[in-house]
């Protein structure tokens, strides 16, 4: 099974990740995580100051990190390029670097040729105040914009996902039950 987690900044997508790598350390489980910090520590700018060189290493991490997916029976990605995507598209309104549209509309073409790979899209709405971390931008308006652009992507186009909420207990159960009822003999 391949699993797509997507969401704003701070909903618990990696806290989650974290939990189901103890749950299946002993499954054939791979997984991507953090891909935009890599970046970040790189020296390329994301969320609101993201350029056109920060997205081209977010794509080109992402795809080899899953290159990956297909030799397990789990994979899970904490992120696609659905995320980096949204934040362009949301970046549009604000005064900074411009992303010219041909090139948000060749990330929504390499997004839209992704998705095929996975089996359902894990969707993280707002739940949990915005912790800052010295990466994450604080602007509250700016994550529940990210938040409303991924929600649109994913009805816009149709994509097979699941609204997660609850404590990040309860979402480590409803994850647990998900994964063990289509992959793994009970």
């Amino acid at each position: 099974m391949k699993i797509a987690f997507t969401g704003s900044h701070c909903t618990g997508k990696t806290t989650l990740l974290n939990q189901m790598k103890i749950i299946f350390q002993n499954a054939d489980f791979q997984y991507v995580t953090e891909v935009a910090r890599g970046i970040i520590n790189r020296g390329y700018p994301l969320n609101m100051d993201a350029n056109m060189d920060s997205y081209v290493h977010y794509i080109n991490d992402q795809l080899k990190a899953e290159k990956r997916m297909q030799s397990c029976d789990l994979f899970i990605s904490d992120r696609t390029l659905l995320d980096p995507l949204a934040y362009a598209l949301v970046n549009k309104k604000l005064p900074r670097p411009y992303i010219h549209d041909y090139f948000i509309d060749m990330m929504e073409s390499i997004w839209l040729l992704e998705k095929e790979q996975y089996d359902l899209y894990i969707y993280f709405p707002i739940e949990f105040p915005l912790i800052y971390d010295g990466v994450r931008p604080e602007d509250e308006q700016y994550r529940k914009d990210i938040d409303d652009q991924i929600a649109q992507l994913l009805k816009r186009n149709n994509v097979n996902f699941l609204k997660i909420t609850g404590s990040p207990g309860e979402r480590c159960d409803f994850m647990e039950r998900l994964v063990k009822s289509n992959i793994l003999p009970v």
